[in-house]
């Protein structure tokens, strides 16, 4: 085991006074947020929402949490670019980041929940290994090329037109790789049943994505994450840490911690 593993998040000297704070983007309906809501180590500190239709915005100032607009259809259009663009959105992000620093939100985590465009490198960097995303897959899972199988937007209908029974969500660091970063957490399974990817999908969210959010969430803020140099990821038990999770072998994570054939989940 490499001996620089460091912890992904350091509990202050009184979480439950000064908890982990976590600033979340959204795109729509930020269904992960009412799982962050409630923990005795963690706070949603503040949120932004990256169109102004997106209903996320309601359900999250219901919550009596600080939601902040940054319309990146709006933003772009100043720039008179497509939305692809990936320079354009390195000064999308530097706005996020305007509006994190004004509201005074002093973030340790970035969750993203639905939030629907690529976060770039230089965003990232801005807080190194703690921008998080939940990903409706089992990510551990590859394919004949070696590389994970279920990735990109139509991860649920591609896993359910290959024949899975059951699917996953998969909560992960987010990296210059899309979908690709050290995986952190994997849900319990969902049976497939008879619903349509859009339905399972919908279905998710509510039974695999917030669960997996909330667990995570609350590992992190007790210190219990590490990562190493390698981005190989750890879970402290004791006074020790036990690798889940080896970086670029998902069938390490896939035969040490998560996946089976089946509704179980094998946790350490």
């Amino acid at each position: 085991m490499n001996q620089d593993v460091e912890l992904i998040f350091e509990p202050r000297a009184d979480p439950i006074e000064e908890p982990m704070r976590i600033a979340v983007l959204f795109s729509g309906g930020a269904s992960g947020v009412p799982f962050m809501v409630g923990g005795e180590t963690y706070k949603v500190v503040g949120a932004i929402s990256s169109g102004e239709n997106a209903s996320g915005i309601k359900k999250i100032g219901n919550l009596n949490i600080p939601v902040r607009l940054n319309d990146i259809h709006k933003f772009y259009k100043e720039y008179d670019k497509p939305i692809k663009d990936m320079k354009v959105r390195d000064f999308y992000y530097d706005k996020d980041w305007e509006i994190i620093e004004e509201e005074d939100w002093l973030p340790d985590i970035i969750a993203n929940s639905g939030h629907m465009y690529y976060n770039t490198p230089r965003f990232l960097n801005r807080l190194p290994n703690r921008f998080l995303n939940v990903h409706p897959a089992f990510l551990p899972l590859l394919g004949e090329d070696g590389k994970r199988k279920y990735t990109g937007d139509d991860a649920v209908t591609d896993a359910m037109n290959a024949g899975e029974k059951f699917t996953y969500s998969t909560i992960h660091i987010m990296d210059e790789n899309v979908d690709g970063g050290p995986i952190l957490y994997v849900s319990d399974s969902l049976p497939v049943g008879d619903r349509t990817p859009n339905e399972q999908q919908e279905l998710m969210k509510e039974k695999c994505d917030g669960p997996a959010y909330k667990k995570t969430l609350d590992m992190l803020s007790r210190g219990l994450l590490g990562i190493d140099s390698e981005k190989n990821i750890y879970l402290k038990k004791g006074d020790e840490f036990v690798m889940t999770y080896r970086h670029g072998d998902n069938k390490y994570f896939a035969k040490n911690f998560a996946y089976m054939p089946g509704p179980e989940i094998k946790r350490f």
